[in-house]
């Protein structure tokens, strides 16, 4: 054994020969594997391996986990409601995507939050994306930027709601128009 992280509810052991295991809660695909409801809890109790390739380190966040493997590739699953995992989308993933942003960083040391994570690079510089509600990831971006932003994003997908409303109504009224001109 190489070694153990731990994140909420799961755990990972990474083997000497690269390999990674994975046991604990199996929601959001944090082990490597999609979750089958129906045995959540003896999916917990199984340690099965994730899928992953000459893997040299694992971190774990709250309810994500990463991996680096011999070409300085950083992979990411799990949580991602917040863009925790880097990948480009916030779609929760349970099979090892690769973090583009840190494409051509080798990165040394990460660490994951309960919806951010930071990296460090062999340079020394520092990453850190996901939620930033709290200034977690020390942007400067604290809770009332990021309550009007989401405010803005609530109003603006509530306009486009009541515009597909409006666009159905008429539709139908033209269609209720056309058939008692027709017939």
């Amino acid at each position: 054994m190489r070694k153990i992280a731990s994140g909420a509810h799961h755990t990972l052991a990474l083997t000497t020969d690269g390999k990674i295991y994975a046991w604990g809660d199996p929601e959001s695909g944090k082990l490597g594997r999609m979750l089958n409801t129906r045995n959540k809890d003896k999916q917990a109790l199984m340690i099965e391996r994730v899928a992953s390739r000459d893997a040299q380190d694992v971190w774990a966040g709250n309810h994500h986990s990463f991996y680096i493997n011999k070409a300085k590739e950083v992979y990411g699953w799990g949580l991602n409601n917040h863009g925790q995992l880097g990948v480009g989308h916030k779609d929760n993933i349970s099979l090892p995507q690769k973090v583009k942003n840190l494409e051509g960083v080798h990165v040394i040391m990460m660490a994951g939050g309960e919806h951010h994570t930071i990296a460090v690079s062999e340079d020394g510089r520092v990453f850190c994306w996901g939620r930033n509600d709290e200034g977690q990831c020390g942007r400067g971006d604290l809770f009332g930027q990021y309550k009007r932003r989401k405010a803005q994003e609530e109003y603006e997908r509530m306009m486009k709601e009541e515009e597909e409303k409006q666009r159905k109504l008429e539709a139908d009224k033209k269609m209720e128009e056309e058939k008692k001109a027709s017939g």
